[in-house]
């Protein structure tokens, strides 16, 4: 009894105490019995540094937008210059006017508007008449039908809307007095623009891009690969291996599975049935384009033409002449003067010459 009351007493008699962190993580002791005013200041120094702390979030939060507003302002900016890059290669016209010479008697001059002078440029030429009958000024013609190469076609189309004919890279070049250097130009956006449409391929051995010169001959010569290993290197056009085998050869190489998937695929296709094309039976369900080879489904709806979406060719699903050939003798819903073409037997390839004919 009288040791525990003196510990009471003890207790008591001690003031007490109690752990307190200060604003900079140290460790305090405080006396209860210190006044009021300590513990006030000590509120106040924790106050203080949350409030920095807050502080510190804002302008970090502040520097983020203005980061992220910059980048998004040059973005623009950038988009902004890029399409005004656009529009102004887009609008670019030949520097110097062409003229006709009046005289020419391979020209059918007329004396009417311009029509391809959508800029209303007022181009002094004489006009002349393109083969679809409307008229033209060698500029506005040059700027119309670079304005189309810029823009990634690979045609020469007609610029009026009732108008849906296709001009020949030999008529442009003809009647828009194109210039060598524009030639050179025209050419080069050419064979850019319609690169897929042709037969050109990935050397195995060094990747460069090569284009048959025999489209009968599967047995490909790289000249990369032939320079740098100062010996013949040939490789199949068809498994796109090293050549294996004699050649010339149509069919394949000897490497082992080497086979024409598109030839499987119009070999072995199943026949189908036109739902308004009359008289047709026995035309396989796929087609090769007649002119690039590109692999084509009818749906069975509407006539029997179809436009190729790689080159633009439009020719007869059932007898794979072109339309224009094709309506001579017989219309699109009823069945071709010479029946229904076979199944083909080889994938054709657009040809450089043809295109531009």
């Amino acid at each position: 009894m009288g040791s525990s009351g003196s510990k009471q007493e003890e207790s008591r008699d001690s003031p007490a105490k109690t752990g307190l962190q200060g604003p900079r993580g140290e460790k305090k002791i405080l006396d209860l019995c210190e006044t009021e005013e300590q513990m006030e200041k000590m509120r106040v120094l924790l106050l203080k540094k949350k409030i920095n702390q807050l502080n510190q979030l804002s302008l970090l939060r502040c520097e983020i937008e203005r980061i992220h507003r910059e980048r998004g302002d040059s973005e623009k900016r950038g988009s902004r210059e890029s399409r005004q890059e656009e529009t102004s290669k887009e609008r670019e016209s030949t520097p110097e006017e062409k003229r006709y010479d009046p005289d020419d008697p391979t020209l059918t001059i007329v004396a009417e508007e311009d029509q391809l002078d959508f800029e209303l440029d007022n181009f002094t030429s004489p006009r002349a008449l393109m083969s679809c009958g409307h008229v033209v000024t060698p500029t506005s013609l040059t700027n119309w039908c670079r304005r189309q190469l810029d823009q990634g076609q690979r045609f020469f189309a007609c610029g009026m809307p009732d108008c849906d004919v296709q001009w020949s890279f030999e008529e442009v070049r003809r009647m828009a007095l194109l210039t060598p250097e524009e030639i050179r130009y025209f050419e080069m956006k050419i064979s850019e623009n319609a690169k897929d449409c042709f037969d050109i391929k990935s050397c195995p051995g060094c990747q460069s891009t090569v284009m048959r010169s025999d489209l009968n001959d599967l047995c490909t010569q790289c000249t990369v690969c032939t320079n740098d290993r100062k010996e013949p290197f040939f490789f199949c056009w068809q498994c796109l291996r090293e050549w294996r085998g004699p050649s010339p050869r149509t069919d394949r190489c000897d490497n082992k599975d080497c086979f024409n998937k598109s030839l499987e695929t119009l070999k072995n296709c199943p026949d189908m049935t036109f739902l308004k094309v009359k008289g047709v039976t026995g035309c396989p369900s796929i087609r090769a384009c007649p002119s690039c080879g590109f692999l084509l489904g009818h749906d069975q709806t509407g006539c029997k033409n179809l436009v190729c979406p790689r080159c633009g060719e439009e020719f007869c699903f059932v007898c794979l002449k072109k339309k224009k050939i094709c309506c001579e003798t017989r219309g699109i819903y009823d069945l071709c003067s010479g029946g229904v073409a076979p199944r083909q037997t080889s994938i054709p390839a657009l040809k450089w010459e043809d295109w531009y004919r």
